[in-house]
């Protein structure tokens, strides 16, 4: 027996014996580490490839979310997904240049990029320009995004190049490159060539209405092999791009004093806790209702009848739903809906770059305590009225992004009273639309399990379910990003009682251990987060994908009325917690 071997079988018998967790490769194993190599090429000079070199590793990885790769079939759903990620002029662009900051795009020679014409995505926030040939730049903001963005064009190119080749063995496709035929008039010949199904073709169809012709005109005209360049960028980079959001929005909000007061920061989405305290659906319900019957459906309609017949509070969110289209049809309407969140004490910015985040302030003192919706509790309406605090609601960040702008929020708030999480996981349990509550946190970027004092959990939820499913006390993986864990890994996963699968938790409280815990956790491999006692953290996902099911998968839908009585019962949640904590400060 040669000399290395006993301690390789020592190995091998610890990993045998180990938790279930430490047997499995929690950051998705050798393929994705050798696809992460194949890029991350990070140095002093720029790093060029063509997609087509990264297409071996992205296949060998067997992506959950993009598992026909290899297939000649078109993965529609993988394809749907990245399209939607991607910038609308994709189907012209030869080039893709990465960078962390817009002058480093000129001082490698390509000039201003803001002045090439913004691309922007319809699933995706970043910073993106089209200089209306074959050139995109796109600036990121962490590794994730870089994470993120690199293989959904490689999926893209890769479901691309499926499309060029189902067209070209078809008489169809030279008719289609040629201007003599139009995939609009092609209609279920195009469908049969593709080997999509009808709802298939029409998902694909609907994503790309915007330039149908012209993007399968350039389909059956050639494949693609865009080239990539990656411009010298690291840590720094992004850690000053977050300090610059926070200076500019705290800038946007000069007179309310952001720095020295109390503050409860979310990570959410634009309007539902705005949409709680502004009044302006429970003024307008009728109109509201109406529209909603005759603008959103029949399943709207039918939701909406079954909930005000059994008088449930949950109609409400349909209200909600219906409030955003009507808003956009109504400019009487939305100049009162603008007015009355002035009113209760709103207060929202633009998208505030590089990290392209809106942001919206909530001064707890001007809210309206007969304008909330009715299932916020106010014990004590004149507490509210005493407050200093105030609640800072910004767009749900991607990925390691996280962890810079939390890292840069504890440097920013001198009275960070709280943090609350509401964001997407796909589950291993339950359906869309269901919520999972985390209390532990495996973070693959550091390999550290974070356990975490959740104020949250299923009691603080129940009042506000109807259909949904809420399960509390759950384990939460985050990866890479959303094509970078295999279908084997979300197996192994299953096995070692992991329910979720998402991007930013692992960051988010890694920031909060680096700031509250600083020197005190680098080696560990877990993490009792320890917080200040009179700070508040809160962390919900609710599910947008079943990677178990890919049929049930938010890859070719969205979620829906499903997603919206989880969107606004988790926020319902989080306003209650903060206005019991914000009480307990003005006590």
């Amino acid at each position: 027996m040669a000399s290395g071997e006993p301690p390789r079988m020592l190995r091998r018998l610890s990993r045998l014996l180990a938790p279930e967790e430490r047997r499995v490769d929690l950051d998705g194993g050798e393929p994705v580490r050798n696809y992460l190599d194949c890029y991350r090429r990070l140095g002093s000079e720029p790093c060029r490839l063509k997609l087509s070199e990264l297409e071996a590793a992205h296949c060998d990885m067997g992506s959950s979310l993009h598992r026909l790769a290899e297939s000649s079939r078109i993965a529609n759903s993988a394809l749907l997904y990245a399209a939607a990620r991607l910038p609308g002029c994709m189907h012209r662009v030869e080039r893709v240049m990465l960078a962390a900051n817009r002058r480093d795009f000129a001082r490698h020679g390509l000039g201003d990029v803001t002045a090439w014409g913004p691309a922007p995505a319809d699933k995706r926030r970043r910073s993106a320009f089209y200089d209306g040939g074959g050139n995109l730049a796109v600036q990121v903001c962490s590794l994730s995004d870089v994470d993120d963005l690199i293989p959904s064009l490689c999926a893209y190119q890769i479901e691309w190049n499926k499309i060029h080749s189902h067209l070209a063995q078809s008489p169809l496709g030279p008719e289609l490159a040629s201007g003599r035929a139009r995939a609009s008039e092609a209609g279920q010949e195009l469908r049969r060539v593709l080997g999509l199904n009808q709802a298939d073709y029409q998902a694909l169809a609907e994503l790309w209405a915007d330039g149908w012709d012209e993007k399968l005109a350039a389909a059956a005209a050639g494949p693609k092999d865009i080239e990539l360049i990656t411009l010298p960028m690291g840590e720094t980079d992004f850690q000053a791009a977050a300090h610059r959001w926070w200076e500019r929005m705290l800038g946007e909000f000069a007179g309310l004093d952001l720095a020295g007061r109390p503050v409860f920061f979310v990570t959410s989405n634009s309007h539902s806790l705005a949409n709680l305290i502004s009044g302006f659906a429970g003024r307008h319900a009728g109109d509201l209702a109406r529209h909603g019957r005759e603008r959103l459906g029949q399943a709207w309609e039918e939701a909406h009848r079954r909930l005000s017949a059994e008088a449930s509070p949950t109609a409400a969110n349909l209200l909600y739903m219906a409030q955003q289209d009507l808003l956009a049809t109504d400019p009487g309407l939305s100049r009162e809906w603008e007015a009355m969140e002035a009113e209760a004490g709103v207060r929202r910015s633009e998208p505030v770059p590089p990290l392209l985040a809106e942001a919206q302030v909530f001064e707890l003192s001007r809210l309206i305590p007969r304008r909330l919706d009715p299932r916020l509790r106010l014990d004590d309406p004149a507490a509210l009225v005493r407050s200093r605090a105030v609640v800072l609601n910004t767009d749900y960040p991607l990925g390691f992004g996280a962890y810079h702008l939390l890292r840069a929020a504890g440097e920013h708030l001198s009275a960070w009273q709280g943090l609350f999480v509401l964001g997407k996981s796909a589950a291993m349990i339950g359906r869309l639309g269901d919520i999972m509550i985390p209390t532990q946190v495996r973070d693959v970027h550091s390999q550290r399990l974070f356990e975490l004092p959740n104020c949250l959990n299923a009691r603080r939820l129940a009042p506000y379910l109807y259909d949904a499913a809420v399960f509390d006390e759950q384990r939460s993986l985050t990866v890479h990003g959303t094509f970078l864990h295999s279908w084997d890994t979300v197996r192994q996963l299953q096995r070692a009682d992991f329910t979720g699968i998402e991007m930013e938790a692992g960051p988010c409280l890694a920031a909060l251990a680096d700031h509250f815990m600083p020197g005190r956790n680098e080696a560990q491999s877990l993490v009792r987060l320890a917080l200040p006692p009179d700070f508040s953290l809160g962390m919900l996902h609710y599910t947008s994908d079943t990677p178990y099911n890919l049929r049930a998968s938010l890859l070719s839908h969205p979620l829906g009325l499903s997603g919206l009585e989880s969107t606004y019962s988790c926020s319902l949640a989080i306003w209650q917690a903060i206005l019991d904590h914000a009480a307990r400060l003005t006590a």
